[in-house]
């Protein structure tokens, strides 16, 4: 997906960097690992993430909290298994 500017902050480049290793790492040895369940609930709060950082005037801050008060019970179920 190509950008409008080019970037040219080392901090911007690593996170683009880091978000298509995320993705390849997904595309590529998880996704076949995970169960239909943990898909529907990964699904959902990925989901919620992106829209919320879709709302440029929605602070930081402000989706990562709401974003970790939907994705707790997830990992908390995660962690029991």
């Amino acid at each position: 997906m190509p950008r409008a500017k080019k970037l040219t902050d080392p901090t911007d480049i690593a996170i683009v960097e880091i978000h298509r290793r995320f993705v390849s790492a997904m595309e590529t040895v998880r996704l076949e690992t995970i169960s239909p369940q943990m898909k529907q609930s990964y699904l959902m709060v990925m989901k919620s993430l992106t829209e919320k950082l879709e709302m440029p005037s929605k602070p930081l801050h402000e989706i990562l909290g709401e974003v970790m008060a939907e994705a707790g019970p997830f990992i908390f179920q995660a962690m029991q298994r």
